[in-house]
């Protein structure tokens, strides 16, 4: 083995040339091969953790069917029993209960919809990025304080029957084409409606999308006006003050998101101690499936129906794209590979061509032809390992940087994957796999390219070799 070594060493010195394009070119295929996997590595991090830490959280418990209908009753109800024993697992990181709705938003001329988020925001904190977002301003911090809810008196009640009664006559009549005075009855109802729930003295805080914020010329310390319908079907008005903007990378949240302090929200609905989500985050990823099975059981003792869903359940579009990103990128890999193959294939082809005679030479003095496939086959393999160490260097020096500093993208404007919003700055992740996998294919792709050239150079004829040469 020793003397295959020696030879072949020989033959890549004697043509140095050669060997070094060679060998440049199966450095360069694994170095960039390296960085794009890095990147693309990075780019599949970058999404995963853009879902959960940024939006989604690692687990969602929600009402059955709630997703597909996001009807405004479908709560959680007494959620704050099902917060406490969820907080209090060992294998759950943070909880955060939240509560959707709708609305429309106006300042002075101008008015737009707007989706209604109330979080909690010192538990919200813990399970996503939500108030790192800010663009000015402070995140929420306290609830507002609102004036506690009457019961109706026996007049109260009546009056709401004759109400509801009045209503249904006046729905009928609106069907009929004809016309009803509606106005004393919806004074009416303001006020019983003022009775259960009182609005509050000062307008709530609340922070809007920077575009939304744009769009309706809204500052901080603003004072908006919200449209909304209360969980009981009545109209309402409310006077919100602006607290601040956040940008969470999509153009549709960016414009149209009012995020409230969940009390704030559970208030203004007249939702208390009920959700529409609880989000969760656990320790680490990997455990994330063995904590949605260990949770099954304990939100089946809820009272209501409830389910329990991984991110990656219900963002199975984010899986899709890295999975189909995974898949470009080995295709690619492979055409890499294949082109430095047919290099290498190629020059050991040629290098058994200008070597004839002597290999013939070799054969005539008792050399095997296993052996001669030995010696091409050993030449194959130095070359690949002494390019393989030099790509492994060009890889790991800029995937390292790409991992700390990251390609600056942000000539090309804010762009996001599947509505989660990524960084201007495309970060790579170099791991083992995706050092260490380019070099083993190259080695396979090396090891095949050699097969021609070391066949042909063992079933070379002596005699005829060297009379030709």
């Amino acid at each position: 083995m020793r003397l295959f070594i020696k030879l072949a060493w020989r033959n890549l010195l004697r043509n140095r040339k050669r060997s070094t394009v060679t060998a440049l070119g199966i450095t360069l295929g694994i170095g960039f091969c390296i960085t794009t996997l890095a990147i693309m590595d990075g780019l599949s991090h970058d999404l995963v953790t853009g879902t959960t830490a940024g939006q989604v959280g690692h687990l969602q418990i929600h009402q059955q069917d709630y997703l597909a209908k996001r009807q405004l009753q479908q709560t959680i109800s007494h959620d704050t029993e099902l917060l406490n024993v969820l907080r209090a697992r060992k294998d759950i990181s943070a909880v955060a209960a939240r509560l959707y709705s709708f609305g429309y938003l106006s300042k002075n001329d101008k008015s737009v919809g707007v989706s209604l988020f109330g979080v909690e925001p010192q538990h919200e904190r813990l399970v996503t990025t939500l108030a790192q977002q800010m663009v000015s301003g402070e995140f929420l911090s306290k609830p507002t304080p609102w004036p506690l809810s009457r019961p109706l008196t026996d007049a109260q009640l009546r009056l709401d029957e004759q109400l509801t009664a009045q209503a249904v006559v006046a729905a009928f009549a609106e069907l009929d084409g004809l016309s009803s005075n509606t106005s004393s009855t919806q004074q009416h109802t303001n006020q019983l409606i003022d009775t259960l729930a009182p609005l509050p003295d000062v307008p709530p805080k609340v922070i809007l999308g920077v575009k939304l914020a744009r769009n309706l010329q809204a500052n901080i310390g603003d004072v908006v006006t919200l449209l909304y319908e209360t969980s009981m079907g009545a109209q309402q008005s409310l006077q919100l003050e602006v607290a601040g903007t956040s940008r969470q990378g999509t153009d549709l949240i960016d414009r149209t998101r009012i995020i409230f302090h969940l009390n704030d929200l559970q208030k203004l609905l007249q939702l208390p101690k009920q959700s529409h989500e609880i989000a969760i985050k656990t320790y680490d990823l990997t455990t994330v499936a063995r904590t949605q099975n260990a949770l099954t059981p304990v939100i089946a003792e809820h009272k209501q129906p409830l389910t329990v869903q991984t991110w990656s359940q219900l963002r199975p579009d984010i899986l899709a794209l890295i999975q189909s990103n995974q898949a470009l990128m080995g295709t690619l890999v492979f055409i890499i590979f294949l082109i430095a193959g047919v290099g290498v294939m190629n020059a050991m082809l040629v290098s058994v061509m200008e070597r004839k005679k002597e290999l013939c030479l070799l054969k005539a003095l008792g050399l095997k032809g296993s052996n001669v496939v030995w010696v091409v086959t050993i030449e194959t393999l130095l070359l690949t390992l002494i390019a393989s160490i030099a790509g492994l260097i060009m890889g790991i020096t800029l995937g390292s940087y790409l991992q700390q500093y990251g390609w600056d993208i942000s000539q090309f404007g804010e762009f996001s994957l599947a509505g989660v919003g990524m960084t201007t700055a495309l970060k790579a992740k170099l791991t083992l796999d995706n050092l260490f996998t380019p070099v083993f294919v190259m080695f396979i792709i090396a090891l095949l390219a050699a097969l021609y050239p070391a066949l042909s150079a063992a079933k070379l004829i002596p005699a005829q070799g060297m009379r030709s040469s």
